[in-house]
C-alpha cells in the first residue's frame, strides 16, 4: 500500500490561483506586509544609529549592541505572546485579524517619526516590541486562511507561492530598507513603510469573510492548552512543525554565514554579502516553482526527506570549496598559493549556493501544505502560532552560535557548515531509507510517513 498523499494538483494550478480574486488579494497583501516587515527593522536600525548621543540608563551603546538589543524586542512578543495569539486567531474573525493587524502596524510605525522616539532609544525599543505583537496575529490568520480560498489539490501550488514571497522577502527586503530611507529621507520613511501596511490591509479587505467570529466561554490559556495537547499528540503535526522549524533556523543561520563566505571564499568586501543571499533568494524561488509545478504527486514524506538530503549534501560540498581553496590546490602544486572563487569562477560557489536554496523548497512547500490539510479549521490560528513561536526560539541561539563558530573555529565558515551539512545529510538518508523501506513492505502511512497502528 502506498503512502496516503495530497490530491495531486492539475496542470492549470497556478492559471486557477492567478483566476482567485481572493487568494490574490491574501497574496498581494503578504507582499506587501512581508517587505514592510524587513524594511521595518532596517529603519529601526536607522532611527537608533542617527543619535550618536542617546542613551540607556546613563549608558552609550555601539550600533552592533543597539541591533542586538533590537533584534530581542522583535523576537519576545513571537516567543511568548504568539501561541495566546494563536487562540484569539481561531475565536475571531480571520479578515478583521488581517485588516486590523496591518492597520495597528501601520498606526505604530508612524509613531517612531515622532521627537521622542528618534531621542529615546527605549521608545524605539518599546514600538519595535508592538509592532512585533501585531505581526504575531497576522502571521497565524495568514496560514489559517489559505486552505480556506484554495482547493485542496492547490495547496502545492499556493504554498510555492507564499514561500517563494517570504524567502525572497527574507532575502532582499532588508536591502531595500536603506534605498526607501535615502530617497525618503528619515523623517518621512516611517509613513512610507506605514503605506506599505495600509495598501496589505486594503487587500485583506477585499477578502471574503470566510471565519466568521466564534463566540466561547473557555478562558484562553484552557484552548491553548487544548492546542498544544493536540500538537504533542498528533505525530504528524509534530514532526511537521519540527521541520519547518529545522528549516527556518538553518534559513537565518545562512545570513552571518553568508558574510564569511563573501570575505573568504569570494574575496569581497563584507558588504556584498547580498550577492550569496540573492543567489539563494533565486533558488528558492525556482526550487517553490518547480516543486509546485511538478513535485505535487510526490509522497509529502519522502519529497521533505529528499530536501534534506540535498540540503546538507550543498552545504557540506559549500563548506568543501573553502578547504580545497586552501588546502588542495596549493597541494596539488600549479604554482599557486590559494585560488579564489572570483570572476567567472564565483558562479561555482554561487550555483550552489541557489541549489541550497531549491533544496528548502522541497521541505517547506509540501510539509506547510500537509499540515494545512490536516490540522481542524478550529485549530490552524493555535497550530500555526505554535509553529511561529517555535521558529522563533529555535532561530535565535543557533544564529547566535553559528556566527560565533564561524569566526572562532578552525576553518571558520567551512567548517561550520559542515557541521550544519553532515548531520543534515546523515538524517536524511536515514529517515528517506526508513521511509522507503516502510512503503515497500506495504505498511499503511499517514502522510508524513509515519506508521498507522
Amino acid at each position: 500500500m502506498t503512502t496516503e498523499q495530497l490530491p495531486h494538483a492539475p496542470k492549470s494550478g497556478y492559471r486557477s490561483l492567478f483566476r482567485n480574486r481572493q487568494f490574490m488579494s491574501l497574496w498581494i497583501a503578504q507582499v506587501f506586509s512581508q517587505f514592510a516587515d524587513r524594511v521595518v527593522f532596517v529603519l529601526f536600525v536607522a532611527i537608533l544609529t542617527a543619535n550618536s548621543e542617546a542613551t540607556i540608563g546613563g549608558r552609550h551603546y555601539e550600533s552592533a549592541q543597539l541591533t542586538s538589543f533590537l533584534y530581542v524586542a522583535f523576537t519576545i512578543p513571537a516567543v511568548l505572546l504568539s501561541p495566546m495569539a494563536g487562540v484569539y486567531v481561531d475565536r475571531w474573525s480571520n479578515k478583521a485579524v488581517l485588516v486590523l493587524s496591518n492597520l495597528f502596524r501601520a498606526a505604530c510605525i508612524c509613531l517612531v517619526a515622532t521627537p521622542y522616539a528618534k531621542a529615546s532609544p527605549v521608545a524605539a525599543f518599546s514600538l519595535a516590541f508592538v509592532v512585533s505583537i501585531g505581526s504575531q496575529f497576522f502571521a497565524p490568520a495568514e496560514s489559517s486562511s489559505i486552505p480556506r480560498l484554495v482547493k485542496k489539490d492547490e495547496l502545492f501550488q499556493a504554498n510555492s507561492l507564499f514561500f517563494t514571497t517570504m524567502m525572497i522577502a527574507l532575502g532582499f527586503g532588508f536591502a531595500i530598507g536603506e534605498p526607501i530611507i535615502a530617497a525618503t529621507g528619515i523623517g518621512k520613511a516611517p509613513f512610507a513603510v506605514a503605506g506599505a501596511f495600509v495598501i496589505a490591509a486594503f487587500f485583506c479587505s477585499q477578502i471574503t469573510d470566510n471565519k466568521k467570529a466564534t463566540k466561547t466561554n473557555d478562558v484562553w490559556w484552557e484552548e491553548l492548552r487544548f492546542g498544544i495537547a493536540y500538537i504533542a499528540n498528533n505525530k504528524m503535526v509534530f514532526r511537521a512543525i519540527m521541520k519547518i522549524t529545522f528549516l527556518f533556523s538553518t534559513i537565518i543561520a545562512l545570513t552571518p554565514i553568508s558574510v564569511g563566505l563573501t570575505q573568504q571564499l569570494l574575496d569581497l568586501e563584507a558588504v556584498k554579502f547580498g550577492y550569496v543571499i540573492a543567489a539563494a533568494g533565486v533558488g528558492m524561488g525556482i526550487g517553490n516553482f518547480v516543486v509546485g509545478h511538478y513535485c505535487s504527486k510526490v509522497s509529502p514524506a519522502l519529497l521533505a526527506y529528499r530536501g534534506f538530503i540535498l540540503l546538507g549534501l550543498f552545504l557540506t560540498m559549500l563548506g568543501s570549496l573553502g578547504f580545497v581553496q586552501d588546502a588542495v590546490i596549493p597541494l596539488l602544486g600549479f604554482g599557486m598559493d590559494k585560488i579564489t572563487f572570483h570572476g567567472a569562477l564565483m558562479s561555482v560557489p554561487l550555483l550552489i549556493v541557489a541549489l541550497v536554496g531549491a533544496s528548502c523548497a522541497l521541505i517547506a512547500v509540501p510539509t506547510q501544505s500537509l499540515l494545512q490539510a490536516a490540522v481542524p479549521e478550529e485549530l490552524r490560528g493555535k497550530v500555526f502560532a505554535a509553529q511561529n513561536t517555535a521558529m522563533s526560539a529555535a532561530s535565535t541561539i543557533p544564529a547566535v552560535l553559528i556566527g560565533v563558530s564561524a569566526d572562532k573555529m578552525p576553518g571558520g565558515v567551512f567548517t561550520t557548515l559542515f557541521l550544519i551539512g553532515l548531520p543534515t545529510l546523515l538524517v536524511g538518508l536515514h529517515h528517506h531509507s526508513q521511509t522507503s523501506k516502510e512503503i515497500a513492505s506495504g505498511a499503511k502511512l499517514d502522510e508524513a510517513g509515519n506508521t498507522l497502528s
